[in-house]
C-alpha cells in the first residue's frame, strides 16, 4: 500500500529530526558540521512541506493528492522523491547513531594527482541536499501550472472588510496635487488600489497559514518562513471599499538619478496644422539627479534577511512561493510584480492593476498619451477631441457610417514627448527640470519642458511604486536609495 504524502512528509521530518538529535559518537569526528547541515535541510524542507500543504491529509481538498488528482504522474513523482528521501536519511541515521559504520570510496586522481577520498555521509548529505532541491522545483511547477490569478482570486474574498479612506487620505497627503477637487477620481483610484493590495497580503497570508496549519499543529516544523507582519486593519477600520468606475480593476482581460552632463536640451516644433497646437518643446532625454523619491521606511527585505534561515530559496512574502533571487534587483522587480503598484492614471479605464512597468506604459502609450495625424490630409492634433472636429468638418464626406473611430484608430500615435507638467503627482518635477536646464545651458527651456516617455515612464512609476509599498507593513529595515523598479530600469540603461 503507497503511503500518502502527508504520511510520508512526516516520516521524513521524523528521521531528520533524529539525524540532529543523534548523540555524538566518540570514534567520530564531524558530528556538529553533519549537525548544522542537517538542521539546514530540516528547515528547507520544512518550508516545503508548509508551503505546498503536504501535511494535509488526502480526502482534504488542500492536499496535495486532491490539487493533482488530474496529475497522477506529477503525484507519483513527488511520492517517489519522498521515498528517496526517507532512505537516503534512514543511511544517514544508521551511520550517525553508531548503527554501522559509513564506507569511503577513493575516487581515482589524474597521473599528477593522488585520488581524494569521499565518505558516505558526504554522499548522503549532498543527494539529501539534492532531493529537497528537486522537491522544491516540482512545487513551484505546481503553483505556476495554477491557472487561477491570486491578486483577483483575494479581491473576490468578501472575508476583509477595510475603510479605503485611510488609503485616499493618505494619496493626498503625499502627493497634495491630487488633494485637489479635479483630481478626486486619481486620488480614490490609487488609494483604493492599496486598499486592495491590503486586502490580497491578508489573504495570501491566511491562506499560506490554512496549507501549513497541519504541520503547527503537529509541531514538525524545524523553522519559520519570513512573514509580512501585516496589522489587524480589519477591527482598527470597518466598512468595505466600494469601487466607482474609475477604480474597479478588470482582472479578465514599470525617475531617478542622472550626472549632469548628460542633460541635454534640444528644440522640437510642433506641427502648426491647428493653432493651437502649435507648440515648442524643450525634451529631455534622459532624467536628472534626485528625480526618483527614496521611500524613508523603505518595506522591502533585503535577500540577506530572507535567504539566512534556509541557505538557497526562500519563502516570498508577498506571495508565499518558494523562490530564488541571485540580485537584488530581480527580487525587488519580482515584488513589485506581486503588488502590481501601476494603475493607469486616465479617467473613464477599466485597465487592470499591472505588475510590470513596461506593461503598464504601453497601454497608457497606446490608448492614452497620444496624439493624431490625419491619415487623409497630414495635418496634426494633440487632442482627440480637436481631431474628430476636423474630420467632421474636412473630411465627413469620404467617410462611411461609424467611419469616425476607424479614423481616429488610423490616426493615433504614441506621444514622442510629454510635458514634464503631464505628472498627475507632483507639480515640483517641471520646476526642478527648468533649473537644471538654465544651470546646464546657461538660459531658460523655450516653450514646452517636456521629456522622452521613458524618462517620463520612469518618473511616473516611481510615484506609484511608493504609494504600492504602503500597503506592506513597516517592519523590515533596508537602504533606501535604489528600492523602486524605476530607480533599476535607469541604472541598467546607464550601463548600457
Amino acid at each position: 500500500m503507497t503511503l500518502s504524502v502527508s504520511d510520508q512528509c512526516r516520516s521524513c521530518i521524523a528521521i531528520l529530526q533524529e539525524v540532529i538529535s543523534a548523540p555524538p559518537h566518540p570514534d567520530r569526528s564531524g558530528n556538529n558540521a553533519i549537525n548544522l547541515l542537517m538542521r539546514e535541510e530540516l528547515d528547507r524542507f520544512s518550508l516545503f512541506v508548509g508551503n505546498i500543504g503536504a501535511l494535509h491529509q488526502p480526502e482534504s481538498p488542500m492536499s496535495i493528492e486532491s490539487r493533482l488528482q488530474r496529475a497522477h504522474d506529477v503525484l507519483a513523482h513527488i511520492l517517489g522523491l519522498l521515498d528517496d528521501l526517507k532512505e537516503v536519511t534512514g543511511e544517514l541515521l544508521d551511520i550517525v547513531s553508531g548503527k554501522r559504520e559509513g564506507f569511503v570510496s577513493v575516487v581515482d586522481g589524474t597521473d599528477d594527482e593522488c585520488g581524494r577520498e569521499i565518505s558516505e555521509v558526504n554522499e548522503l548529505q549532498e543527494e539529501i541536499s539534492g532531493t529537497v532541491t528537486r522537491l522544491f522545483r516540482i512545487s513551484t511547477l505546481i503553483q505556476r501550472a495554477a491557472p487561477t490569478d491570486v491578486f483577483a482570486k483575494a479581491l473576490s474574498r468578501n472575508k476583509y472588510h477595510f475603510n479605503d479612506q485611510f488609503d485616499i487620505s493618505h494619496v493626498g497627503e503625499k502627493y497634495p496635487k491630487l488633494a485637489t477637487k479635479d483630481s478626486a477620481w486619481l486620488r480614490q483610484r490609487l488609494g483604493r488600489a492599496i486598499t486592495q493590495r491590503r486586502h490580497y497580503l491578508s489573504y495570501i497570508q491566511d491562506h499560506r497559514e490554512k496549507l501549513a496549519d497541519p504541520l503547527n499543529h503537529h509541531g514538525k516544523s524545524g523553522g519559520s518562513a519570513y512573514k509580512p507582519q501585516i496589522p489587524n486593519i480589519k477591527q482598527s477600520l470597518g466598512s468595505k471599499p466600494t469601487l466607482d468606475r474609475e477604480s474597479l480593476p478588470s482582472f479578465f482581460t514599470k525617475a531617478t538619478t542622472i550626472a549632469t552632463e548628460n542633460l541635454a536640451p534640444e528644440l522640437n516644433f510642433a506641427d502648426e496644422s491647428d493653432p493651437d497646437d502649435a507648440r515648442s518643446y524643450t525634451t529631455i532625454s534622459r532624467s536628472m539627479d534626485g528625480d526618483h523619491e527614496a521611500c524613508s521606511n523603505v518595506r522591502i527585505p533585503k535577500l540577506d534577511s530572507l535567504r539566512t534561515d534556509y541557505g538557497k530559496e526562500f519563502e516570498c512574502p508577498f506571495c508565499f512561493r518558494i523562490k530564488k533571487f541571485k540580485s537584488e534587483r530581480v527580487w525587488k522587480k519580482h515584488v513589485f510584480s506581486d503588488l502590481r503598484p501601476y494603475v493607469c492614471t486616465f479617467p473613464d479605464c477599466d485597465s487592470p492593476y499591472f505588475g510590470d512597468i513596461n506593461k503598464w506604459f504601453q497601454h497608457e502609450m497606446t490608448f492614452h498619451r497620444v496624439s493624431f495625424e490625419c491619415f487623409l490630409c497630414s495635418k496634426f492634433f494633440n487632442q482627440e477631441d480637436k481631431y474628430t472636429l476636423h474630420i467632421k468638418r474636412e473630411h465627413d464626406e469620404t467617410l462611411d457610417d461609424g467611419g469616425e473611430q476607424a479614423a481616429r484608430d488610423l490616426s493615433r500615435k504614441p506621444l514622442a514627448q510629454i510635458p514634464a507638467t503631464d505628472c498627475p503627482c507632483c507639480s515640483d518635477w517641471s520646476t526642478r527640470l527648468e533649473e537644471q536646464v538654465i544651470q546646464t545651458s546657461g538660459s531658460a527651456p523655450t516653450g514646452i519642458l517636456a521629456v522622452t516617455p521613458t524618462v517620463f515612464k520612469r518618473h511616473l512609476a516611481g510615484h506609484l511604486e511608493q504609494l504600492a509599498l504602503f500597503a506592506i507593513p513597516i517592519g523590515v529595515s533596508t537602504d533606501a536609495n535604489d528600492d523602486s523598479n524605476a530607480a533599476m530600469e535607469e541604472t541598467k540603461s546607464k550601463r548600457t
